[in-house]
Formats: structure tokens, sequence, C-alpha cells
């Protein structure tokens, strides 16, 4: 994933079931996608 602010190829973290969170070097820019089980179960 590129950042939205910067244009910089963003690392990530998805040490967690729930979310992967990207976060720009660059900028520091930070993107949290919530994975599809953890949308299931936020909406019930």
């Amino acid at each position: 994933m590129d950042c939205t602010n910067c244009g910089t190829r963003m690392s990530y973290n998805d040490q967690t079931t729930k979310l992967t969170e990207f976060v720009c070097p660059s900028c520091h820019e930070t993107v949290i996608d919530w994975k599809a089980e953890a949308r299931n179960a936020r909406v019930h």
C-alpha cells in the first residue's frame, strides 16, 4: 500500500487477528485496515 499523504510505500504490522496497521516511514501516516472477521464481529 502506498501512503495517500506522500506516496511512499507503507510498512505494515500484521500482528493481530483483527486488523492490519499500515505506517508510512516518511510522514508516519497510519492506516488501519480491519480484517473481514473483525468487521463482521463489530457489525453485530
